[in-house]
C-alpha cells in the first residue's frame, strides 16, 4: 500500500461528526468574531423589509396581495412572543437557523461533491461567506432562504439515496412551504415535476414510489392555487404575488414600451414621473401599492431609523388606485410591441453576459461534464442536473423582476451553486487524471 493510499485510509476512517465539529467550530468563531466584534449590533433593511409587516391572518382574511405569508408569520410570531425585543430575538433566530444549516449542508457536499476535501472547503465558504452571512441580520426572508435552499436539497440526497414513499412525498410537498415563503421558488414545482418524470421513464422500478412524489406536488400546485384563490377572494386579484405588476410597469417605463400602451392618461403619468426613480411610475399606476406600504409601516419596529427608500415610499402621493383591470389592459397592450420584445432580449443577453457570464460558464461547463459522464460511465448525476435547472429557473425569475434585484433573487441558488462549483472542481480533477468518477460521488451514485 502508497503512502498516498494509507493516508486515504486514515482519513476515511475518521468518523463525519468530527469533521463535521471543526467546521462548526471555526464558523461559529467566525460568525461571533464578525457580528460580535467586527460589526456589533448590525440590523439591516429597507422599504422591502417594511412590505413584511404586513397584519398577516390567513384565517380571518388578512391575505396580502404583495407577500406570500411565511415569513411575515415569522414576524408575527416573534412579535407576540418578544415585546420590545423583537428585532434582536428575530436575528438571533435566523443566524441561529443559518448556523444549523451548516450540517446538512455538509452531508449534501459529502455526497452530491464526492470528495471530502471539496467538500470541506464547500461546507467553510457556505458557513462563513459574507453575502449568506450579511443576510443572517436582514429584515427579509432571503435570511430563511438559505437554510431552506439547503433542507431542499437534504430531501433530494435523502430520496437519491434510499427512494421510499415518505422521502418522494417529502420532496413533492416541501416546495410549497419554500414558496410560501419566497414566490422565486415557483420555479421548484417545474423542475421537480421534470426530475420525477424523467425518473419515472428511465428508472421503471422507482414507479411506485414516485407516484408518491408527483401526488406531493399536487399538494403543492393545489396549495398555491389555493392562496391564489385566497388573493383572488380578499384582495380581487388571482396571483401569487402581485409584485411582479410593479416590476413589469418599471421595464415599460423604461423600455419607452408604455408609449404603445393604449392610454393616455397611464402614459402621461409615465411621462411625467418615470425620471424621478424606476419605481416611480409603477407606484403612481399601481397606487395600491403605497396604501399597503403604510398599513405595514405602522407595524413596522419604530426604534429603526427610515433608510432613504423607506422615506420615499412614505411619502409617496397616495392618489386614486386604478383598477387592476385597467392596468393589466395597458401592460397587455404595451407588451405586445417590437420595442418591449428588444429591450427584454437585450436584458437577457446582459444578464447572460454582462452581470452573471461566469456563472453560466460554470453551468455550461459543468453541464457538459455531466453529459459526458452520462455517455462514458452510464450513469445520470441528478442531484447536479436538479442544481443546474433550479438555478437556471432563477435567472429566469431574475429576467421578470425588479431592476436592481437582481443579486437577491439569486440569493435562494446560493448553496445549490456552492454544490455545483465544487462538483465541477472535482470533476475537471477526474477527468484531467483520466480516472473514472469517484464511486462516492454524484455523477457515479445516483
Amino acid at each position: 500500500m502508497t503512502e498516498n493510499n494509507r493516508l486515504k485510509g486514515k482519513i476515511a476512517s475518521i468518523p463525519d461528526y468530527a469533521f463535521l465539529g471543526v467546521i462548526l467550530v471555526v464558523c461559529l468563531l467566525y460568525r461571533i468574531y464578525y457580528f460580535g466584534f467586527l460589526n456589533p449590533g448590525m440590523v439591516q433593511y429597507n422599504s422591502d423589509s417594511v412590505s413584511y409587516f404586513y397584519a398577516v391572518d390567513l384565517f380571518r382574511g388578512g391575505v396580502d396581495l404583495y407577500r406570500t405569508p411565511l415569513y411575515p408569520y415569522v414576524i408575527k410570531f416573534f412579535q407576540y412572543v418578544s415585546g420590545d425585543h423583537l428585532v434582536r430575538n428575530l436575528i438571533f433566530f435566523q443566524q441561529t437557523l443559518s448556523f444549523l444549516s451548516i450540517i446538512p449542508f455538509y452531508f449534501v457536499s459529502k455526497r452530491v461533491i464526492g470528495n471530502v476535501y471539496v467538500g470541506m472547503i464547500a461546507t467553510l465558504f457556505y458557513g462563513c461567506w459574507h453575502p449568506i452571512l450579511i443576510q443572517n441580520v436582514h429584515l427579509n426572508p432571503e435570511s430563511l432562504c438559505f437554510a431552506g435552499s439547503v433542507f431542499m436539497l437534504y430531501l433530494l440526497i435523502r430520496f437519491l439515496e434510499k427512494p421510499k414513499r415518505s422521502a418522494a412525498l417529502a420532496i413533492g410537498i416541501f416546495p410549497f412551504f419554500l414558496i410560501m415563503l419566497k414566490p422565486t421558488y415557483l420555479i421548484l414545482i417545474a423542475v421537480m415535476l421534470l426530475f420525477l418524470l424523467c425518473r419515472f421513464f428511465l428508472l421503471r422500478d422507482e414507479r411506485k414510489i414516485l407516484y408518491w412524489g408527483l401526488l406531493g406536488l399536487c399538494f403543492t400546485a393545489a396549495g398555491v392555487l389555493g392562496y391564489c384563490g385566497m388573493n383572488k377572494k380578499f384582495n380581487g386579484q388571482f396571483v401569487l404575488s402581485n409584485i411582479a405588476l410593479n416590476n413589469t410597469i418599471a421595464h415599460l417605463s423604461i423600455s419607452g414600451a408604455y408609449e404603445y400602451g393604449k392610454d393616455e392618461e397611464f402614459m402621461a403619468v409615465i411621462d411625467r414621473t418615470r425620471h424621478i426613480n424606476y419605481y416611480a411610475a409603477p407606484f403612481s399606476i399601481n397606487n395600491h401599492f403605497i396604501d399597503n406600504y403604510k398599513r405595514c409601516y405602522r407595524n413596522f419596529p419604530k426604534d429603526l431609523p427610515p433608510t432613504e427608500d423607506m422615506i420615499f415610499c412614505s411619502v409617496f402621493p397616495d392618489r386614486v388606485n386604478y383598477s387592476p383591470e385597467r392596468i393589466i389592459r395597458f401592460i397587455s397592450h404595451a407588451r405586445c410591441t417590437v420595442v418591449y420584445v428588444k429591450y427584454m432580449a437585450q436584458r437577457a443577453f446582459d444578464i447572460i453576459v454582462a452581470a452573471y457570464g461566469n456563472l453560466f460558464l460554470l453551468l455550461a461547463l459543468q453541464s457538459v461534464l455531466i453529459m459526458v459522464a452520462a455517455v462514458k460511465y452510464k450513469k445520470i448525476a441528478w442531484a447536479q442536473s436538479f442544481c443546474i435547472v433550479f438555478v437556471l429557473g432563477q435567472f429566469f425569475s431574475i429576467w421578470l423582476a425588479g431592476l436592481d434585484d437582481m443579486n437577491r433573487h439569486l440569493m435562494p441558488s446560493y448553496p445549490f451553486l456552492i454544490q455545483i462549483a465544487g462538483s465541477f472542481a472535482v470533476n475537471i480533477g477526474l477527468f484531467l487524471s483520466k480516472n473514472k468518477l469517484s464511486s462516492k460521488s454524484d455523477n457515479a451514485a445516483f
